[in-house]
């Protein structure tokens, strides 16, 4: 093991990408006092801002990737990793990637030793993620490559999991619902709020007691609202609103609506 040192630090890290994950798991590596050597970006302004703040070389010019790195994680768009994988050439080193979605498989060109190091955790540019008990799904083509992403992991205070690619894939679609869609529904409330002049932190008792609720361990059971108590008068009036406002507002409310009632039903 290479990378391994006597204070479970790791030398020779190489990442590409300068985006929201990259920026999280490079600061975090940093203050784990992880070495990283080397940020390939594809735009100049970025891959200088992050490398500078990491210590570290930056490219944008993938002939000049560093060749004797000893982890190579490619955080980048899922729709970029395959094209990525193809120009980058043969690596030495242990080749991961951070998606959710993307099978381990594509990588297999790039170096005998790959992988998946995926943080299931929502990240934004500004604003530093807390990656204390984040589960960090792992794979690796071998084990001992799949034992230096574990203990990398447990560096960053994460919570290691072994997933197959078919379960990491479920995992990030649950994600999407639990995450992404539920942010966008905020992000609906909040045109709403400001749209009739009140505040949208006049919700926030609201969201807070709905997401503890969640977590306790049934969203189901706890589902409250006109939709689970077949209120059509209350649902017809919101209908009403919405026509004046966004029909595609209306229509989703519509169809959220019906998906309660038939989970609803499914499950009596």
């Amino acid at each position: 093991m290479g990378m391994e040192t006597g204070d479970n630090q790791y030398r020779n890290i190489v990442i590409f990408g300068a985006g929201n994950v990259a920026t999280q798991l490079a600061k975090s590596f940093a203050a784990q006092n992880h070495s990283i050597v080397q940020i390939v970006g594809r735009s100049e302004e970025n891959a200088r801002e992050l490398a500078t703040l990491v210590n570290a070389d930056f490219t944008i010019d993938i002939s000049k990737v560093n060749r004797k790195a000893d982890l190579y994680i490619l955080a980048v768009p899922d729709l970029a990793i395959v094209e990525l994988a193809k120009s980058i050439g043969s690596l030495n080193g242990l080749v991961v990637h951070t998606s959710g979605s993307t099978p381990m498989h594509v990588l297999e060109q790039l170096s005998s030793r790959y992988g998946v190091f995926y943080p299931f955790q929502t990240f934004t540019k500004g604003r530093d993620a807390n990656l204390l008990s984040v589960p960090f799904c792992l794979e690796a083509s071998d084990a001992d490559g799949y034992y230096l992403l574990f203990q990398l992991a447990k560096s960053l205070g994460g919570d290691p999991i072994e997933m197959s690619t078919k379960q990491r894939q479920m995992l990030h679609l649950s994600g999407v619902f639990s995450c992404n869609f539920v942010n966008h529904m905020l992000a609906i409330a909040q045109q709403l709020a400001e749209e009739s002049n009140f505040d949208f932190k006049l919700l926030k008792p609201l969201i807070v007691e709905t997401i503890e609720k969640a977590l306790q361990g049934n969203p189901l059971g706890s589902q409250t609202g006109p939709a689970i108590r077949g209120d059509s008068e209350t649902i017809k009036k919101h209908v009403a609103l919405l026509s004046h406002i966004d029909d595609d507002i209306r229509d989703l409310y519509l169809s959220i609506s019906n998906s309660i009632l038939n989970l609803k039903q499914a499950n009596e």
